[in-house]
């Protein structure tokens, strides 16, 4: 059974691929999984300006899918009853994953509920369970069990440890187009920084450059600070405030993430040009 702290240190963007990520860190290094895609400056404000949100993001292929494309782990997805899910959890193995999809009844303890309409939470085999957000756990009954649980038992066990995801980052980066960026409104500006700092974060345990993880470590305390400042600007749209629906315009700190992502390029081209040469 993973843990809180595991949990909560994941770099992942959905609720089950921040679970399968700290169960996988186990016995992998899902760092070598980060190399197999990468979402640039202008696709992640293009996507949000025609409609994307950060919890149905799908532009970027979920690690879990990455693994067992690669054949490093392979997953069932069992539509069952309660009754039935218990008793496939009761007989499951340490070194499995066991995710079961919760109604919103899960949510009536807390302040909060999951982002997404399909939430899932991780159980082991007496029934405790962890969840990702609002990161908690506890131990289920049978009763409550059945009572928040919304038909579907998720099991992922590892298939093939020496398998490696190919590097499809490294070129896209090199080729990327840096095209000016559109202006968002709030939600979606949100939604976009949030995305572009889970990606720099892979993108800095990532590579082992010290130039660049120097550029990435710049480009995310900007994007650190334009994600604060976009989710208090959110939150006093929210409350009501007129203002904070408007276009929520950093054209500077913009402009120095697209020159920090051109270094980035740059650094990787010049690495890949040596290499090239010995």
């Amino acid at each position: 059974m993973i843990g809180r702290k595991e949990l909560s240190e994941t770099l992942g963007m959905s609720c089950v691929e921040k679970y399968f990520m700290a169960w996988l860190s186990k016995s992998y290094d899902i760092r070598k999984l980060y190399g197999s895609g990468f979402i640039g400056l202008g696709q992640v404000f293009d996507d949000f300006r025609r409609g994307a949100t950060y919890e149905n993001y799908y532009a970027l292929p979920r690690l879990q899918d990455v693994a067992e494309e690669y054949g490093i782990v392979k997953h069932e997805f069992l539509p069952c009853k309660a009754s039935s899910a218990i008793e496939t959890l009761r007989k499951q193995r340490d070194d499995k994953l066991s995710l079961i999809r919760v109604n919103t009844r899960f949510f009536l303890k807390f302040k909060r509920s999951s982002w997404r309409e399909d939430h899932y939470v991780c159980v082991d085999k007496n029934l405790h369970w962890l969840n990702e957000y609002p990161l908690s756990e506890g131990e289920f009954t049978e009763e409550e069990f059945a009572e928040v649980y919304d038909g579907a038992l998720c099991v992922y066990e590892i298939s093939d440890l020496t398998s490696e995801a190919s590097d499809e980052m490294t070129e896209r980066i090199i080729t990327q187009n840096f095209a000016e960026l559109p202006e968002l409104k709030i939600g979606s500006f949100e939604g976009a920084i949030g995305v572009l700092r889970t990606t720099r974060r892979r993108m800095r345990e990532y590579y082992a450059s010290e130039r660049v993880k120097g550029v990435l470590t710049e480009e995310l305390g900007i994007l650190d600070k334009l994600y604060i400042r976009a989710r208090l600007k959110e939150e006093r749209r929210r409350a009501g405030s007129t203002k904070a629906t408007e276009h929520f315009t950093t054209k500077e700190e913009l402009a120095e993430i697209v020159k920090q992502e051109k270094q980035i390029a740059e650094a990787l081209n010049d690495e890949r040009t040596t290499d090239g040469k010995n």
